[in-house]
């Protein structure tokens, strides 16, 4: 005995019933089958065999691997899912370690002669770091009373 195709459709509609009667549509809540399902189909293929021709070595074996490979498909997508949220939080520490990184370099450049160039005129600006403030996290330094993201410095002199 094989079982074959053995995705379910998600829903059947315009059947008609033995009477002739009517036509509906009947949805199936679950369109996929899972380990369970598929182990449940294997057991139940099993205990009704007919004992005069039982499934072959090759069949059960064919049978066999399909549930081993629906295992490890399973396995993997636990571990992907394990992984993603690794890799979130280890993003999330990254950017944290940018910011931190990017404060120290402001802190360090007070009191500082940097060379800018000004993001609305293009123009090049020269003076003496005075401040660093921080706009939503991000540290701006505070050059002749104006203040600068760090991307904008071009040079920094003693």
């Amino acid at each position: 005995m094989t079982i074959s195709n053995t995705t379910a459709a998600s829903t059947v509609t315009g059947y008609t019933t033995a009477a002739g009667a009517t036509t509906d549509t009947v949805t199936n809540p679950k369109s996929t089958l899972g380990e369970s399902d598929f182990l449940s189909l294997l057991i139940t293929q099993l205990e009704n065999q007919d004992p005069t021709d039982p499934v072959s070595d090759t069949d059960m074996i064919a049978d066999e691997s399909q549930f081993s490979s629906l295992d490890e498909l399973s396995s993997m997508n636990t571990t992907m899912t394990t992984e993603s949220s690794s890799l979130d939080s280890l993003n999330t520490n990254i950017e944290a370690l940018i910011s931190m990184e990017n404060t120290t370099q402001a802190a360090g450049l007070i009191g500082k002669t940097v060379s800018l160039t000004d993001s609305t005129s293009g123009a090049t600006v020269t003076g003496t770091v005075s401040g660093v403030n921080f706009v939503s996290g991000t540290p701006m330094i505070q050059v002749n009373g104006q203040e600068y993201g760090l991307s904008t410095v071009t040079s920094i002199t003693a």
